[in-house]
């Protein structure tokens, strides 16, 4: 039962480093794109990124945000159906940036 305790910890740990490395990721390509450094970004990724940002930022939600935790979980669900979506191009990124150095 210990194990298994312990596994599943390791398993949230690696589960949110991996999250927080695909915005440290996404943050990159942004401003790469930004500075017009890389533009090999797919107009699909660029669409779910903006509407992502539109719905997150919109006063207007499924589960109203003024509902402690509940009203965040939208929020959380749309960015992570984001960076699900935008991997592909994050890896792209990270490739091209580490073949750069």
């Amino acid at each position: 039962r210990s194990f298994m305790m312990q596994r599943n910890n390791l398993v949230k740990i690696g589960l949110w480093r991996r999250l927080l490395e695909d915005f440290r990721l996404l943050s990159a390509l942004i401003k790469d794109y930004w500075k017009g450094e890389y533009r090999d970004v797919s107009l699909g990724a660029i669409a779910v990124l903006v509407l992502s940002v539109i719905c997150v930022l919109s006063p207007v939600d499924i589960l109203s945000d003024f509902i402690p935790l509940l009203g965040q979980i939208d929020d959380a669900l749309i960015l992570l159906f984001c960076i699900y979506f935008l991997e592909k191009d994050l890896k792209k990124h990270q490739n091209w940036k580490n073949n750069r150095s």
